[in-house]
């Protein structure tokens, strides 16, 4: 049973890694979509490519923009969060039981 403990574990760890990496990934991007950084920069462009890969599921289904304000990532990241709480620890928490 301890294999399968280590296999919820490292899951957890690395979902947990890359929820991380997809939240901070979409706040730069909205930082860089309120300052008037250059669109073609190719780090901008890689941070607006990783935020697009959450959000346009999100925009597929809800029309989140009101005037000129977009709504989207600030919902992209309460949904990571929620996915992050109770996902990862569910594993973590099966970790723990195996063990």
């Amino acid at each position: 049973m301890f294999i399968l403990a280590n296999l919820f574990y490292s899951l957890a760890v690395v979902l947990r890694i890359v929820i991380n990496f997809f939240e901070i990934s979409i706040i730069i991007s909205a930082i860089f979509s309120f300052i008037s950084f250059n669109y073609h920069h190719p780090i901008r462009h890689f941070f607006d490519s990783v935020a697009e890969i959450v959000e346009r599921p999100i925009r597929r289904y809800f029309n989140l923009t009101f005037g000129m304000f977009d709504f989207t990532p600030f919902v992209a990241i309460l949904l990571l969060i929620l996915l992050d709480n109770f996902l990862v620890t569910t594993l973590f928490d099966l970790a723990r039981i195996l063990r």
